[in-house]
């Protein structure tokens, strides 16, 4: 099974990340980072990506000396640059496309 699939209740969550249920709780209305699946009766599943993003969340608040305001503003930052380097990289994949595409209609046409 892929590691990647795999979601953690609340207190598992807690374990792994190495901070009580309540603090997990409070970033995710503070932050809004993590967005567990909720079920029926309340109960909280994360999953992997989840976990992933919590524990950047306490690497930024526990180690690096973050303000939850901070660790907020870092995180939508990340995420800004993140997009803007997706998007510029489907560009150049575009122009690439075109590029060949126009090579192969250059042969077509001069042969």
């Amino acid at each position: 099974m892929n590691l990647e699939d795999n979601f953690f209740t609340i207190s598992k969550a807690s374990e792994i990340i190495g901070v009580k249920a309540h603090v997990l709780r409070f970033w995710e209305k503070k932050i809004k980072l993590a967005k567990p699946n909720k079920l029926f009766n309340g109960r909280r599943y994360y999953s992997s990506l989840d976990i992933k993003n919590l524990q950047l969340i306490k690497k930024l608040l526990y180690d690096e000396g973050f303000t939850i305001k901070g660790a907020i503003n870092f995180v939508n930052n990340e995420n800004i640059n993140n997009n803007k380097n997706e998007n510029f990289l489907q560009k150049v994949s575009t122009i690439s496309n075109l590029i060949s595409e126009g090579n192969n209609l250059l042969k077509k046409h001069i042969l």
